[in-house]
């Protein structure tokens, strides 16, 4: 079906999703991280569907990720749907690097997603925190660890360790002691040409800790979308689709590149409206102006 032969089947009698199931496809235990605001918000229940989600991309690269956050995270939750026979799918993807805004900061977006294939529609959020925990290091058998470990938090952030070079296996992840980690050290370093091996946070969800209550926001993120409604059509997942840019100086009228208004949209019907996020009578710092301050 298209959304446009959906637009007048939402019920406005309590939520489409009260009562009803998906299925979140995940390897690392993200259910009690995604699950409690759905069902607080919308009335969803969400089950597991154990399917193997690293066939779609790891945060090692051992298995590069082909597509988009968002393309992996509706791949995800296509998984789980073909895996259960269910119509409605969860999923959650990361992506930990420079902060778009702060390059020099390190921050986790995460995204998850609902796929609704009876509904022919898809609903996402995302959530940028820099309070994840990272670090790396490049070490030989024997060196110390100690300032490195302290940065790491470990054990409570566990860790992978790999040879230096680039594709050179193996990868041992999930490393959470002093033993295993020195083994790794020294199983890693024989397979290295240089004797070097990189030591890393493990960013899985289930064993990175500061990661949790960011995937946790994302979902609590995702559940009011759901539970706002479309005013044209009644859909669940109303909200912005898009930033208009644009605000002139206060001295020469250059428009400025800093948002001037949201436009909120529908997952099932086309119908978008304008939200200003400024006055209409406010004007941008002459400072920001690329005409009055090249």
């Amino acid at each position: 079906m298209t959304k446009t032969q959906h637009v007048n089947h939402w019920s406005q009698r309590g939520h489409p999703y009260a009562g009803r199931i998906a299925v979140l496809s995940t390897k690392h235990d993200k259910l009690p991280l995604i699950a409690p605001s759905l069902a607080r918000i919308v009335g969803l229940n969400v089950n597991v569907a154990a399917v193997d989600t690293d066939v779609l991309g790891t945060f090692t690269g051992d298995i590069p990720r082909p597509g988009s956050p968002l393309d992996t995270a509706i791949a995800k939750a296509r998984l789980g749907m073909s895996a259960t026979g269910q119509v409605l799918g969860i999923a959650s993807e990361g992506s930990i690097g420079p902060n778009p805004s702060f390059p020099f900061v390190i921050a986790d977006r995460e995204l998850v997603v609902l796929v609704d294939d009876e509904a022919d529609i898809i609903v996402w959020e995302s959530y940028v925190d820099p309070g994840i925990r990272t670090a790396t290091t490049t070490v030989r058998p024997g060196d110390s660890l100690e300032s490195f470990l302290a940065q790491a938090d470990f054990p409570n952030h566990r860790l992978i360790v790999r040879p230096k070079e680039t594709g050179t296996p193996p990868i041992r992840k999930g490393i959470d002691s002093l033993e295993r980690l020195n083994a790794a050290i020294v199983e890693c370093a024989s397979a290295a040409s240089d004797g070097l091996v990189t030591i890393a946070t493990d960013l899985r969800a289930h064993v990175c800790p500061t990661r949790q209550p960011i995937i946790a926001a994302a979902a609590k993120r995702l559940a009011k979308r759901l539970a706002l409604r479309c005013p044209s059509c009644g859909a669940p997942g109303w909200g912005r689709v898009d930033v208009l840019i644009g605000v002139p100086c206060s001295w020469c009228g250059t428009e400025v590149a800093l948002p001037r208004a949201e436009i909120d949209g529908c997952a099932a019907c086309e119908h978008r409206a304008v939200r200003p996020v400024v006055a209409a009578e406010f004007r941008a710092d002459p400072r920001e102006c690329p005409y009055c301050n090249p």
